[in-house]
């Protein structure tokens, strides 16, 4: 059932521009790849563009669940688990700041 939420997300993202939850799609599409597909390093990279759509301007309210997607779904397949700690504190942080409590 997920993926036939995040497919469309990740592809109105593509066709009409990024918004806050362009993000989240893409560690979700990451999150799906790694997982249930097998195959990490697409998820992985899928990772990878989601925290750089978080380095744009106005992108910043999705960045505690987006960070909590990444870390905890995608890079612990390729690389060690503790790598994911400090990022995770940062989104934390993130999250308390911005009163995103929910996901922090």
């Amino acid at each position: 059932m997920l993926p036939l939420v995040i497919f469309p997300m990740v592809t109105t993202s593509l066709k009409h521009g990024l918004s806050p939850s362009s993000s989240i799609a893409f560690a979700r599409l990451g999150l799906i790849l790694c997982g249930p597909f097998g195959t990490p390093h697409e998820g992985l990279e899928m990772a990878k563009a989601a925290e750089l759509i978080l380095e744009k301007p106005g992108m910043r309210s999705s960045m505690t669940h987006t960070i909590f997607v990444t870390q905890t779904c995608c890079y612990h397949w390729t690389s060690p688990l503790q790598d994911t700690i400090e990022p995770l504190l940062k989104g934390y942080q993130a999250g308390l700041e911005i009163g995103d409590t929910d996901s922090a």
